[in-house]
């Protein structure tokens, strides 16, 4: 009995549903599909909308059409629309039921037989470009805006392709060709032949950029490379120069000019290998009689490498490096550790990023899942300006003789819930730091600094914490870096002075290292170290993976 009234309910939910519900526009409708349900009238939805609907030869409106004072009877209804085949139905409506129309039109199509031919007279195997014959390949790509942007297959430059009904637009490109386009009708009562003709183009070059302006060639990987990139619009020959400031050739390269888009990297280094003096370089590309130019600044202070931020801003793990990246550079990364004494892994993502010269602006997401706690979460962002930077990375001495040292200071602020806390952060609350680093000129490392950074650290939780005890904790922290062609290493320690309560102090030191494959911009990082607290020695371990540009 219960399982009848269940049914019953059911199906008097069903045939009581409201219209818009069981045909909605955004319902998906296919074929033609017929409902009756309790209540009187016709309604018609199809896909698409906006169909012309007849009802025994009168246009009565468009769909969706909703019509409650048709009588019971039979009825005669057809649906129209421009560039879909029309529809008749016959229905009968009765005194006692609703009937629902669920359509699809079906749209009128045609053939377009599709064939690509060399404009008459022009030769295949080679043109002349200048005073120099090339081949110039015919290998045409077909496209239609009706079809999307994908190239459409062809068979020896020949194709049968199905659309509907009207205009259409197609166009060929082949590397050494002119670009061709043309519109053609098309119908269901014939197939349209579409010949396409295209001629030998002159020959380009243009749209020259670069990857970086400026460059360090002791940057790892495609950190250190600049790639020059400009376009040709047929097969040639040239030579790309790179000239120093009294215009003699440092570096030059012969091009084979085969295909429309040209690539070039250049790392700032003589033909030797042998790093160039900083200073602006002038690229210029010479094809056929043409030549376009780029220039390029190496700059040793432009050091990109990447930093972990477990220290509140970006350096060592405990210790603020004074480093900022370069403006347009950025860094996300994303790590997982795990510590002693503690439940869950602890994991962040990471980004660092400049917009302007000598600042730095970071932010953090950390969370802590914890199998007995309550989950906790935690956010930090930081600001970094480079006040002094007179060292030249990589090349180990001061930029015109200046003292090889980076200074800058920095402000961070980071708040968490209960549970929190990152294990190896500073705490909550904010903090100001002074970073100076000694760069060291040595011939095993392209980069060697020893880093010290005095810091006051305000640690609160919220407003009404920090108005009740104003008394900061100071932070000294420490640390050596090394910096090479495809990895980069530190030792970092930081203790944790606080005034008001001496068994609150800290102490946590530990090791990193990162590695740059090249000639990706992907780094992979490993940390290990401890933590001293009310006398516990807890060890800490973890691993990460990020890009850095």
């Amino acid at each position: 009995m219960k399982k009848a009234q269940v049914c019953f309910i059911l199906l008097s939910f069903l045939l009581f549903l409201p219209a818009p519900l069981l045909a909605s526009p955004s319902s998906v409708i296919t074929g033609e599909t017929f409902i009756e349900t309790l209540g009187r009238g016709l309604e018609i939805a199809t896909e698409p909308n906006g169909v012309r609907v007849f009802i025994d030869g009168v246009e009565r409106g468009l769909t969706p059409f909703v019509n409650n004072d048709l009588l019971p009877g039979d009825y005669s209804i057809r649906l129209v629309r421009e560039n879909y085949e029309e529809r008749s139905f016959e229905v009968t409506l009765h005194s006692n039921s609703r009937l629902f129309m669920l359509i699809e039109m079906i749209r009128i199509q045609g053939n377009a037989n599709v064939t690509i031919h060399r404009e008459e007279g022009a030769s295949y195997e080679s043109t002349s470009q200048g005073s120099s014959a090339v081949q110039l390949p015919f290998a045409p790509q077909l496209f239609s805006r009706s079809l999307g942007s994908a190239p459409i297959p062809l068979s020896d430059n020949k194709t049968t392709i199905r659309l509907s009904a009207g205009f259409h637009t197609f166009t060929a490109r082949a590397f050494g060709w002119e670009e061709t386009t043309v519109t053609v009708l098309i119908s269901e009562t014939e197939n349209i032949q579409v010949d396409i003709y295209m001629k030998p183009a002159a020959f380009k070059i243009e749209n020259f950029t670069q990857s970086r302006r400026r460059l360090n060639p002791y940057n790892s990987g495609n950190l250190g490379i600049t790639e020059y990139r400009f376009e040709a619009t047929a097969p040639g020959s040239g030579i790309i120069t790179i000239t120093n400031n009294s215009g003699s050739a440092v570096y030059t390269k012969q091009l084979e000019i085969n295909s429309r888009v040209q690539q070039i990297q250049w790392n700032g280094r003589d033909a030797e290998g042998s790093p160039l003096p900083q200073g602006t370089y002038t690229a210029v590309i010479e094809a056929q009689g043409l030549s376009i130019k780029q220039e390029t600044e190496i700059n040793y202070s432009y050091s990109i490498f990447a930093q972990p931020l477990e220290s509140g801003t970006a350096g060592l793990v405990f210790a603020p490096m004074p480093h900022v990246l370069p403006k347009g550079s950025y860094q996300f990364d994303a790590g997982i550790i795990y510590c002693s004494a503690l439940e869950g892994f602890p994991f962040k993502i990471n980004m660092r990023m400049s917009f302007l010269d000598r600042l730095e602006l970071t932010a953090s997401f950390n969370m802590s899942p914890n199998i007995q706690n309550q989950t906790g979460w935690g956010i930090t962002g930081s600001a970094m300006y480079n006040f002094y930077s007179g060292a030249e990375i990589g090349a180990g001495v001061g930029a015109g003789g200046s003292l090889p040292l980076v200074f800058s200071a920095a402000l961070s602020y980071s708040w968490s819930s209960n549970n929190g806390e990152y294990p190896l952060s500073p705490g909550r609350g904010a903090g100001f730091y002074l970073p100076l680093s000694y760069e060291i000129k040595n011939s095993f490392f392209e980069q060697f600094s020893i880093v010290l950074c005095p810091s006051l650290y305000f640690n609160f939780g919220s407003i009404e914490d920090l108005t009740n005890n104003l008394t900061p904790e100071f932070h000294i922290s420490a640390g050596i870096f090394v910096l090479n062609n495809w990895y980069s290493a530190g030792l970092s320690a930081r203790y944790e002075l606080n005034f008001n309560d001496a068994s609150q102090n800290r102490f946590l030191a530990g090791a990193q290292a990162a590695f740059f494959p090249p000639p990706s911009n992907l780094f992979f990082s490993l940390q290990a170290g401890i933590r001293i607290h009310h006398s516990l020695i807890k060890g800490y371990g973890g691993v990460g993976i990020g890009i850095i540009y």
